[in-house]
């Protein structure tokens, strides 16, 4: 039987890379971006994958090439109708296969999100979280075909922590004037479900923190300024102060988390990512919905979720919860299982990808 061959693709979303790059290592094949800047980010921080950049795309090269066609942004959505055009060519088989680019508690509003997922060739899921969220929607057994594949993010940065860990070291830890606990706050963008918290406390964080006994990174979501750029410049500029650094077009992820103490976030696919740390993290609702028991939202019972009335004082708050921290390790775990299953090795993941396709 002839071995596919799997290629992987980026088109221009920022926020896919730290996805993309690690499952192109993953299944050892070439990343393609037609994108500049994502292909100076990639040689950056992810030296080890074989990428390149090519602007416009040769989809006839690639489709005569490759059998298997890895994207993180589902292929209805992107730029060009793949699936039409592949048609045209040969009448080859390929395949267009989606990987997500998160987990998340968000989607629930947005039904053409769950409903993309019918329309790929096949697509990637982490875990049992992600099944069951497609089931409660319908859609897991309208799947073209699917593979389990966990936390190959995770797989990958342990294969190269000790470079990872240096890298994070140098590039934001050693800028910090004082030794504080650092916090990190990573908040989702401004989608249909208005989910992000940044609009109302980025100001608040910015205006409060110099006093407190924290260091705090800013890690923006690229979509912040993209989507709403005059909401975003009205409230957003880095205001120098020696316990903050502003991060941006720095896609890695799980150094980042390994390093830091504190998650503070709100719907971002970032703390489902930092479970596998067990370490203290706080929520932010700006509806301030009580989420502990709901049937969908996993991510706040893993923490403690900060009242809104708090929000003025928040870094009070939380070194106040911190003193008499709760243990969330069960629950961490627990809900890290449920998300991403037992780690598995890089090999044992892409033979489990391939496998499927055979």
């Amino acid at each position: 039987m002839q071995r596919l061959k799997p290629i992987c693709l980026n088109f221009t979303a920022l926020q896919l890379i730290d996805h993309i790059a690690p499952l192109a290592y993953t299944l050892n094949c070439p990343l393609i971006t037609e994108d500049e800047k994502n292909f100076d980010l990639i040689k950056q921080f992810y030296p080890f994958v074989d990428a390149s950049f090519q602007n416009p795309l040769d989809f006839y090269k690639i489709a005569n090439s490759y059998d298997l066609l890895f994207e993180c942004k589902f292929w209805n959505m992107q730029p060009i109708d793949f699936a039409k055009e592949v048609q045209l060519i040969n009448n080859k088989n390929l395949k267009l296969i989606y990987c997500p680019h998160g987990n998340s508690d968000k989607g629930f509003i947005e039904k053409e999100i769950s409903q993309s997922y019918i329309t790929q060739d096949s697509v990637l899921l982490y875990g049992d979280h992600m099944i069951n969220s497609l089931k409660k929607e319908n859609v897991f057994n309208k799947l073209k075909s699917h593979a389990v594949i966990g936390n190959f993010r995770l797989s990958y940065y342990l294969k190269f922590k000790n470079f990872y860990d240096d890298l994070i070291e140098k590039k934001i830890f050693s800028k910090f004037k004082s030794n504080k606990k650092t916090i990190l706050y990573a908040p989702t963008w401004k989608d249909l479900e208005n989910s992000t918290s940044f609009f109302k406390i980025f100001p608040k964080l910015i205006n409060k923190i110099s006093s407190k006994n924290f260091n705090l990174i800013v890690k923006l979501h690229p979509l912040l300024e993209e989507r709403n750029p005059k909401e975003f410049y009205k409230i957003y500029s880095e205001k120098s102060l020696d316990n903050v650094i502003y991060l941006s077009d720095f896609p890695l992820i799980y150094p980042l988390l390994n390093r830091c103490d504190i998650y503070l976030g709100d719907f971002s696919s970032v703390g489902y990512d930092f479970l596998y740390f067990q370490k203290p993290m706080f929520f932010l609702d700006h509806l301030n919905r009580n989420h502990k028991n709901s049937p969908t939202h996993h991510l706040f019972n893993c923490g403690i979720q900060i009242p809104k009335d708090k929000w003025d004082d928040i870094f009070d708050f939380i070194e106040d919860k911190i003193k008499n921290y709760k243990n969330f390790t069960d629950i961490q775990k627990e809900i890290y299982l449920y998300t991403f299953g037992k780690n598995r090795s890089l090999n044992e993941i892409k033979k489990s990808i391939l496998k499927s396709f055979s």
